[in-house]
């Protein structure tokens, strides 16, 4: 490994110190510190309502934190224009849907070039090298069969399958999935990580995070994990240190064993003793 691949592989991509929120005198996150380097995918885990949402919503200032320093992608927020970051950061969340009355009427395609401009629709002159970036993401993510139809004809895996697309479109330094196989059935699911698994491998994709309560969905291409309980970020590190029974089975209040099964984890309850 050359002097730069080792300052590339080190280069911190995301850092929370002692971040805290507190909405209407509750505290929602407390004391969290977390960091995340260039070459790491981390999955962050919790219960419904642990704050994960909240936390990861800071990236790209859908929520501010109320305490605490936050650096992504080497700048500090407060001290920097945060537009500037958010156009280098891919989002990808089931929450995009609050803005379903402009997506549904938008074509498959320009919803996937809308990412582009970091917007919901299209308000500026569309360049033909971003057209034709469009439609080749619409072919890679097996979208192509779909054609001009409106976002709102699309079904569910469909339009999630299209956000990820839409989230890669201007070329993310990071990538942010925040529960983005939310609602989906078994089917649309699978066929969603399968997806982001596939693309993962490839050397131009993006470091990412993936936000979830559901622990079967982190994929192999995941190295570290996360767990935020009740505000508080509770244990980090590589997902296989992390992912024990014992851990988990404290974080769910239920007896459980983690079985790995190709590089993936499944959960299964065993009975009270």
């Amino acid at each position: 490994m050359t002097e730069k691949e080792r300052e590339q592989t080190n280069e911190l991509l995301l850092s929370f110190t002692d971040v805290a929120y507190v909405r209407g005198g509750r505290h929602i996150l407390r004391r969290v510190n977390w960091q995340m380097r260039r070459g790491e995918n981390w999955a962050l885990l919790g219960l419904n309502g642990a704050g994960k949402s909240t936390l990861l919503g800071m990236i790209p200032a859908y929520t501010f934190p109320s305490k605490g320093e936050l650096i992504v992608l080497g700048e500090t927020f407060g001290r920097y224009p945060w537009q500037k970051i958010k156009e280098r950061v891919g989002f990808v969340s089931a929450a995009l849907h609050q803005f379903a009355g402009t997506l549904n009427s938008e074509t498959l395609e320009n919803v996937v070039l809308s990412g582009a401009y970091s917007s919901i629709g299209i308000y500026r002159e569309v360049t033909e090298d971003d057209r034709a970036r469009a439609k080749q993401l619409v072919d890679e993510f097996g979208l192509g069969y779909v054609g001009q139809n409106p976002y709102g004809m699309l079904s569910a895996g469909e339009q999630r399958r299209t956000l990820l697309a839409r989230a890669v479109m201007a070329n993310p330094d990071l990538l942010v999935l925040d529960e983005p196989c939310s609602a989906l059935d078994i089917r649309a699911r699978e066929q969603f990580l399968a997806t982001l698994e596939e693309k993962a491998n490839e050397r131009t994709w993006p470091p990412f995070i993936y936000v979830t309560h559901r622990m079967e969905e982190i994929m192999p291409s995941v190295t570290h994990v996360a767990i935020l309980d009740d505000g508080e970020l509770v244990a980090k590190g590589p997902k296989k240190e992390i992912l024990t029974g014992e851990r988990l089975s404290a974080l769910y209040d239920v007896p459980v064993k983690v079985v790995w099964e190709q590089d993936r984890p499944w959960l299964i309850v065993t009975a009270r003793s």
